[in-house]
This record gives structure tokens, C-alpha cells and sequence, in this order.
């Protein structure tokens, strides 16, 4: 699938667990300040470890003015006009790791126990079939063990454990996991699966 076509893929709805119903699409600029309201929303557990101060106006500004679809395909999640979750897709379109993408995911508080993290979580690993790249891999920290429990399902592994390796904004020390997902075996699969159909119809 050419990644015009999987763009042109949201806008799309979705029923969360007990009906409550919200909207996957793309970012773009406009989102702005629906984007530094939405982290700025989050409880301080919540942005302890964010790579970036993303409550900083400049730092949203330069997420949003430096935005291609080519190096990142960012999906928000709105409940009406709010973002209620925040989950891009990231890749390098160049370098010795351009087949690996990584996957981040941050949603609003009560919207999680929803099933809302595990949609965007499949949104995210079926574009990077889509894309064709082989591997996945997240951060995190030990203390996010829903994010874990979701990733595990998808099939990621735990793939490092780097220990003290991050800080959070009080300097306090945390572990850091890598998790991969090999892709590349899921098209293998895939391609297995297909070519024993062929097999058992020409037999």
C-alpha cells in the first residue's frame, strides 16, 4: 500500500469500551494549541518522562512546524474538539536504521481502561505492515505497566533493560526498557500463509 493510500485512511470513528465514541485522524498545524492544552492536561506522573517538555508552547510549535509525513505519521485521537490521545509513528527515512520505526503512545487519563490505548496501539503496528518496515521498538519505563501489558500484546519483547539510563523532571533515576516487535516475521508469516492457499487450491 502506497502511503498516500494509507493516509487517506482517516479520518476514522471508533466505539470505545462502554460506548463512548471518538476520532482517529492525522495531526496537522492547526492542531497546535489542541496539542499543548492536551499534555498540559496531564497529571505531573504522566509527564515525568517525556522525552521533550512538551507543555513548553516553543517545543509544540516546533513539533508542529517541522511536520512530515514521511518521518513521522502522528495520530491524535479527539473526544469532540479535545485531544484525548496522543500516538505517532516515528521513522528515519535515511541511515542504517531507516527500516525501523518507532512507536509512542500517550493518552488522557480518563480515557484510559477504555480500550483506547490497544486501538491506537493496532493503528500504529498496522501502518508499519503498511510501510513495509521490519522492526519496532518503544521506550519506556518500568513504571508504565499498562503501556507494557499493551505492547506485550502486540507481541513486542522486552529487548534491553537500561538501568538509571533516564531521569525524570525531579532527577530522579528510572530503568528505561527497549521493546522490539520483529515485523518483518509477521510478513513472513503472511507470506506463508499465502503461499500454502495456493498450494492447497492447486492441489
Amino acid at each position: 500500500m502506497e502511503k498516500k493510500d494509507i493516509l487517506r485512511l482517516y479520518p476514522k470513528d471508533v466505539t470505545l469500551r462502554g460506548g463512548q465514541k471518538v476520532t482517529i485522524r492525522l495531526m496537522t498545524a492547526a492542531d497546535e494549541e489542541a496539542l499543548l492544552e492536551f499534555f498540559r492536561s496531564l497529571p505531573e506522573k504522566d509527564r515525568l518522562f517525556l522525552k521533550e517538555d512538551m507543555t513548553d508552547p516553543q517545543v509544540i510549535h516546533r513539533w508542529v512546524k517541522n511536520l512530515d509525513y514521511n518521518r513521522v505519521i502522528p495520530l491524535l485521537a479527539f473526544s469532540g474538539e479535545r485531544i484525548v490521545a496522543d500516538a505517532p509513528l516515528l521513522m528515519n527515512t535515511h541511515g542504517w536504521s531507516r527500516h525501523v520505526g518507532e512507536f509512542r503512545l500517550v493518552v488522557s487519563s480518563d480515557f484510559r481502561r477504555l480500550g483506547l490505548g490497544l486501538i491506537l496501539s493496532k493503528e500504529l503496528f498496522f501502518l508499519a505492515l503498511s510501510l513495509k518496515l521490519e522492526k519496532l521498538m518503544a521506550e519506556t519505563v518500568e513504571e508504565h505497566v499498562a503501556i507494557i501489558r499493551i505492547l506485550k500484546s502486540l507481541g513486542f519483547e522486552t529487548e534491553a533493560v537500561l538501568k538509571d539510563h533516564v531521569k525524570d523532571i525531579h532527577g530522579n533515576p528510572h530503568n528505561l526498557l527497549i521493546m522490539t516487535h520483529d515485523v518483518k516475521s509477521v510478513w513472513k508469516r503472511m507470506e506463508d500463509v499465502i503461499r500454502d492457499s495456493f498450494a492447497d487450491l492447486s492441489g
